[in-house]
């Protein structure tokens, strides 16, 4: 066929589609004029294989989410009763989580809190307070397709950083606690994207991170040395903005900002023992969680980690005697919704 300026069409296979490095897929006509072949881009798109920059940094984020549980818990376990004085601890928490993104993210990994504290009886109830540093170190795996070929990418996520925490629990069982954190976190990708020659690229990215949470609840004790914990928690994170280059091409990352509530409880039996038992639900619902993308100036789809999901966990704690300064404790947790998957960590205390 011809145009209106009489220049010859060619049909081109797979409709004219040409990419342009990672980011860009363009549609286009072939003309021959009389002395040269011209190639005219009708539009310019987004590859959408650069979605998977998107989703590992979401991935990222939600690994750093998780270790919130980690302060809670350590707080919790420094804050007991009829122990006070300096204490030291550490935690291990591992896990595997699928989030109903836009691509079903799953990351896998470790996380670590070591810390000092004290645990003292003041005139308003307990007051415990440490500072800690935390690590962690998690996976997924990411696939892209283009112009028919499938690449397998292996994305990996560490963070590092440190903050305080403090929590005060009143003689009629009320207690308030609240944190602070910050440091580092990195996203790498490797083989996870492809230009039009077929060579493979990954990419390096760092990004500050914030954070901070508070809680309230109420402990009820029962008969038997048993007791229910009622609570509700507040945690917010920001992961800041980044951007790189890959193969010529410009990627900029906007904040991560997550907001999360936690409603839950948990009953705890068997507290005289030297083993006490400890079973709890939770309800959680994100507000926010988006992570945003441009790439060579085009949006890329939001990769959200928005919605509810549901936790049931099991615990058990256990002290040697009632005047050891050592102090166990294993939690199991399970979760559906838009956090689907497991985790479990291991608690332990010393106080001097």
């Amino acid at each position: 066929s011809n145009d209106d300026e009489g220049n010859k069409k060619i049909k081109l296979a797979n409709d004219g589609t040409a990419y342009a490095g990672v980011a860009q897929v363009l549609k286009g006509e072939l003309y021959v004029q009389e002395k040269y072949i011209d190639y005219k881009i009708t539009d310019v798109g987004l590859n959408d294989q650069v979605n998977v920059v998107n989703e590992g940094r979401a991935a990222s984020a939600a690994f750093l989410n998780q270790s919130d549980e980690l302060i809670s818990e350590a707080l919790a376990g420094l804050n007991l009763e009829d122990k006070y004085g300096f204490e030291t601890f550490a935690m291990v928490y591992g896990n595997d989580s699928r989030y109903g993104t836009n691509s079903d993210l799953s990351i896998n990994g470790w996380s670590g809190l070591v810390g000092v504290g004290s645990n003292n009886k003041t005139k308003a109830g307990d007051f415990a307070w440490a500072a800690f540093f935390e690590n962690g170190a998690g996976n997924y795996d990411i696939s892209t397709t283009m112009n028919g070929i499938t690449m397998e990418g292996d994305g990996s996520t560490v963070y590092n950083g440190g903050g305080i925490a403090a929590r005060l629990t009143g003689e009629n069982g009320v207690y308030g606690e609240a944190s602070l954190r910050a440091g580092l976190l990195k996203n790498d990708l490797e083989h996870g994207l492809q230009n039009q020659n077929g060579e493979a690229f990954g990419y390096e990215s760092e990004s500050n991170y914030y954070g901070m949470h508070i809680g309230i609840g109420k402990i009820f004790k029962l008969e038997n040395g048993a007791s229910v914990d009622t609570y509700a928690k507040y945690y917010h994170s920001t992961v800041k903005d980044d951007s790189f280059t890959i193969d010529g091409d410009e990627f900029e990352m906007d904040d991560i900002n997550s907001d999360r509530l936690r409603i839950g409880a948990r009953v705890t039996t068997n507290k005289e023992n030297k083993f006490s038992t400890y079973y709890g639900l939770a309800y959680e619902y994100e507000f926010n969680g988006d992570a945003d993308m441009t790439a060579q100036g085009l949006k890329a789809p939001t990769q959200s980690l928005q919605g509810s999901s549901v936790m049931a966990e099991v615990g058990f704690n256990y002290q040697p005697t009632p005047d050891s300064p050592w102090s166990f404790d294993l939690n199991m947790r399970g979760y559906t919704g838009e956090r689907q998957g497991g985790s479990f960590n291991v608690q332990a205390t010393y106080t001097f």
